[in-house]
């Protein structure tokens, strides 16, 4: 049995050394471990950047049942107080029905304000 090298490369994502697989006796095929960027399935499913929809996505974790300017139920979206999609601390978003939130922004903009804010309740 000849004796093959171990190959190593650093994971892209954790930077942990990553060897050649062992399938049984058998060892991945050198082309196929050239090509695998990630040590695992985790690593591979970490996102470094995320998109515009990715942190709206994270938003929506913190939606109340309700609106919280009017009280409607259906059609809620996760309103940015300081516009920063990025932040999505608890504080930072209010719970807004489409209606709401496009009357909010399009006032905001109307009056000239750089950042809506938080909207008022209505009732």
């Amino acid at each position: 049995m000849r004796k093959i090298n171990e190959e190593s490369k650093p994971c892209a994502v954790c930077g942990q050394t990553m060897f050649r697989k062992r399938y049984g006796e058998r060892l991945e095929d050198l082309s196929a471990f050239n090509r695998r960027m990630c040590c695992s399935l985790s690593c591979a499913n970490t996102r470094q950047e995320l998109t515009k929809h990715g942190y709206s996505w994270r938003a929506r974790k913190f939606l109340k049942d309700s609106c919280e300017a009017c009280g409607e139920k259906l059609f809620l979206h996760a309103h940015h107080i300081d516009q920063d999609k990025k932040n999505n601390t608890p504080e930072n978003i209010q719970t807004l029905c489409k209606w709401c939130h496009d009357f909010w922004h399009s006032t905001a903009r109307r009056i000239g304000r750089e950042t809506a804010g938080r909207m008022p309740p209505l009732v």
